[in-house]
């Protein structure tokens, strides 16, 4: 044991002494007495006889010592209590756990008592017995030898297996196919069916009905609406107005191993159904219309990015956006605008401007505009300048930029305005041509057939594996595909075919170097046929062009057919099932590539996709094919453009050299074999030689003015006087910033606001070269120019 310290033994010592109640009074006593001493002496002094320093001092001491005991208590206070808390803790989870114990005992017991009395429950009911247990119990008291049991056996096992597959199933088939198999004819013959369904535990149909048919239990579907209307919402959503091809490779769904190329619709949903209400009697209710989308015509996505979007739809519906989230609008839905500005979306009259009910009828707009600055984004063409080592080369080319602009919300209400009016007839078009396209396809005679074609996007050739310089030069020949789809009366479903060819050519001649075999094609397999009808794009470069008016009024009477007509789709808006066709051989040559196949030229990929085994109709067309019809172009004399090009859309023609146009197409009286009928100013021109010598006064300018002509001066005819102006923007219409006269061929720019406008294309005179400077303000132009504007008689005597 320890020492004990000295503290230890005065403690221990105090504690005994006080104990002793007659010692601890002599203690006291004796420390009274020494108190007493200590006063007498001057040692200790009385409170009173303090003076006040002192009393504070001892004040401070008797304030410490109180601190101190008071502290001291507590800590004793906090001991106890912290023990008491333990020991409380302790007691109680002891407590409760003897009492889950004791639950857990007595539901054991209560358990055990359960089974046993269900035990005893299924002893008194019988029970299930087991395949022996029910032999042994047919069979007691009875002596059989060991065949019969076995056979009594057997029987019991197939019983019980054949039940227990039947209860286990989920599938109604599969039930059918068991009760079929376990109840037939011998079974009714000895009349056991009841008993066959007792112990099978099959229901009374199934035993009374063993030789019917399998069914299949399908979900009653909602047959309210007939067939027709079904057929006609499924066939709107295929429409190319409401939905678009793609042309992509990938670009595919599959559903139920059914493969399709992907459709995109060109509006949300909710306005596609409105639009299908105002064209249809059926009313069909939202969900309903959903439902019966086909699966291929999907609503885009973020990776459906669209990348041949109409630049006037574009523009517009961006001001449109602009409109809306300033609140000046109270829609942004372009066609629910132009519908709202027309007295009959249905009427050209309405659409071109040319009703004097709403020629002045306008968006109304919630507030009035105000001279606030606001941004627009907008695609506008930009003049670049090549520039080479820092340095700019004097090459300067147009580019298409998509930029933001600052404009305030007058001027942006008054543009929109303006677009808006020319938008008119924009979508005006759109609608009436894919009507049109409609209308033909379904009214086809038999001596009528419908060719849909288009350019699809050349080809790159390949290798399966391919060396370096390969792969990253310029050894990768391209293919020219020319797509299209046949439809005629015969037959019920289209013919889809493509020319491929090694030349890069789009133009005309190349156009009808890659028709000959396909119109080959369709004098060989339909002898009847000798009308033709054809739907494109329209293009300048391509279709919409003196040089295949030309040869629309030459090629097909070589070939046997004894007229034409030639329809284009609006400007931008030429998408259709050529562009899936292209799509879908481009797709089978990249799968050929992977396999291991090689594809160097246009004439490998054709031989590689009729291997392949494709639906399409293949034809080959050489070089020389497509040179031989450029020789032939070159050797007739120059051609003088058709005034209004841009604004045809439909071409007809009965003899070589000569068409008639109009500005969209008409199909009124072409179920009696008239196509030529007066609708819409229908015009006839001469075109070839003779009409050529006939118009050699005629300036020089383009057959339409396109966006190269950005830029160029030209001549303006606006009631009956001519502007000479600067064209900066080409749509459908032209832009021009035009001069103000000052006298007999003088001209000046007006200040401090320009003369800037949208013209027609047949407003456009001439082209010419900048005119000469009189002055520091006024010029004049040509003499040449102003004598040609003189024979024309341009203008008025003013």
């Amino acid at each position: 044991m320890a020492p004990l310290s000295a503290a230890e033994k005065q403690r221990r010592y105090r504690a005994r002494r006080d104990v002793d109640h007659e010692r601890r009074q002599q203690y006291l006593n004796k420390e009274k007495e020494r108190w007493r001493k200590d006063i007498d002496e001057g040692r200790k002094k009385k409170v009173s006889d303090l003076s006040e320093r002192e009393k504070r001092a001892v004040r401070k001491k008797w304030r410490e010592r109180k601190r101190k005991l008071r502290k001291n208590d507590r800590a004793r206070t906090t001991f106890q209590q912290n023990v008491v808390g333990k020991r409380n803790a302790r007691q109680g989870r002891r407590r409760l756990q003897n009492n889950i114990e004791e639950l857990k005992a007595l539901l054991e017991r209560e358990k055990r008592k359960k089974e046993k009395y269900k035990k005893r429950c299924q002893r008194l009911a019988g029970g299930k017995k087991s395949p022996r247990s029910k032999v042994d119990a047919l069979l007691r008291n009875q002596r059989v030898n060991n065949t019969i049991r076995k056979r009594l056996l057997l029987q019991e096992l197939i019983i019980e297996d054949i039940r227990n597959k039947y209860r286990n199933t989920k599938k109604e088939r599969e039930k059918q196919i068991i009760a079929k198999a376990t109840t037939g004819k011998i079974i009714k013959k000895y009349r056991l069916q009841r008993a066959a369904q007792a112990t099978l535990g099959f229901s009374k149909k199934r035993c009374h009905r063993p030789d019917a048919r399998l069914m299949t239990y399908e979900r009653k579907k909602n047959n309210r609406l007939p067939a027709e209307c079904k057929q006609k919402v499924k066939a709107f959503f295929l429409r190319d107005d409401v939905s678009r091809m793609t042309t992509g490779r990938k670009q595919t769904v599959t559903q139920k191993k059914k493969k399709k190329q992907k459709r995109l619709l060109t509006d949300t949903i909710k306005n596609l159904h409105q639009k299908f209400l105002s064209e249809n009697e059926h009313q069909v209710s939202y969900s309903c219309f959903c439902t019966l989308r086909p699966f291929w015509v999907v609503v885009p996505t973020e990776a459906d990015r669209e990348t041949c979007q109409c630049k006037t739809h574009e523009n517009l519906q961006f001001m449109a956006n602009t409109l809306y989230s300033q609140g000046l609008s109270a829609t942004k839905n372009l066609e629910e605008m132009v519908d709202a500005t027309m007295c009959d979306p249905k009427s050209k009259l309405c659409a071109y401007g040319e009703c004097k009910d709403c020629v002045y009828s306008t968006h109304t707009m919630l507030r009035a505009p105000e001279n606030t600055e606001i941004a627009l984004t907008k695609w506008s063409l930009e003049d670049n300048a090549k520039v080479n080592d820092g340095e700019e080369s004097g090459k300067r080319s147009t580019i298409t930029v998509k930029k933001n602009v600052v404009t305030t919300e007058d001027e942006l209400v008054s543009e929109f305005h303006d677009r808006l009016f020319r938008f008119r007839r924009h979508i005006f078009n759109i609608r009436w041509q894919y009507g049109a396209y409609r209308q033909l396809r379904v009214n086809l005679r038999s001596n009528e057939c419908l060719l849909h074609v288009d350019f699809s996007e050349n080809y790159s050739c390949k290798y399966s594996q391919e060396i370096q310089s390969v792969h990253f030069g310029g050894s990768h020949q391209q293919a020219t595909l020319h797509t299209g789809v046949l439809y005629t009366a015969a037959e019920q479903s289209p013919v889809t075919f493509c020319s491929i060819s090694p030349s890069r050519r789009h133009d005309p001649p190349a156009i009808w170097a890659h028709l000959d075999p396909v119109l080959d094609m369709v004098r060989e397999r339909y002898p009847l046929i000798n009308r033709l009808h054809v739907f494109s794009d329209g293009p300048a470069t391509q279709y919409k062009q003196k040089g295949n008016f030309y040869l629309i009024s030459k090629e097909p009477f070589k070939k046997g057919f004894k007229d034409i007509s030639w329809n284009f789709f609006e400007a931008s808006h030429g998408k259709g099932a050529p562009d899936g066709v292209g799509g879908t051989l481009k797709r089978s040559a990249d799968q050929i590539v992977r396999h291991g196949g090689d594809i160097p030229n246009a004439e490998a990929m054709l031989h590689q996709l009729r291997s392949a085994g494709t639906s399409v109709e293949l034809f080959f067309v050489g070089e020389g094919d497509v040179e031989r019809k450029v020789q032939e172009m070159m050797e007739v004399p120059p051609l003088v453009p058709v005034k209004g090009t841009m604004k045809i859309h439909q071409i007809i023609s009965f003899s070589p050299g000569t068409i008639k146009y109009r500005d969209i197409t008409c199909l009124c009286q072409a179920d009696k074999g008239v196509l030529d009928c007066a609708c819409y100013g229908i015009k006839e021109v001469s075109l070839g030689e003779e009409a050529s010598l006939q118009c050699t006064e005629e300036p020089s300018r383009p057959e339409a003015i396109m966006k190269e002509n950005i830029g160029q001066w030209c001549i303006v005819k606006y009631d009956g006087e001519p502007y000479p102006g600067i064209i900066l923007e080409v749509e459908e219409d032209v832009r021009v910033k035009c001069m103000h006269k000052n006298g007999i061929n003088k001209f000046y720019w007006p200040g401090p606001r320009e003369d800037i406008s949208w013209y027609r294309d047949d407003q456009i005179v001439c082209l010419m070269k900048e005119p000469q400077a009189l002055n520091k303000r006024s010029v004049q132009l040509e003499k040449e120019v102003w004598k040609f504007l003189e024979n024309l008689g341009c203008w008025s005597d003013k």
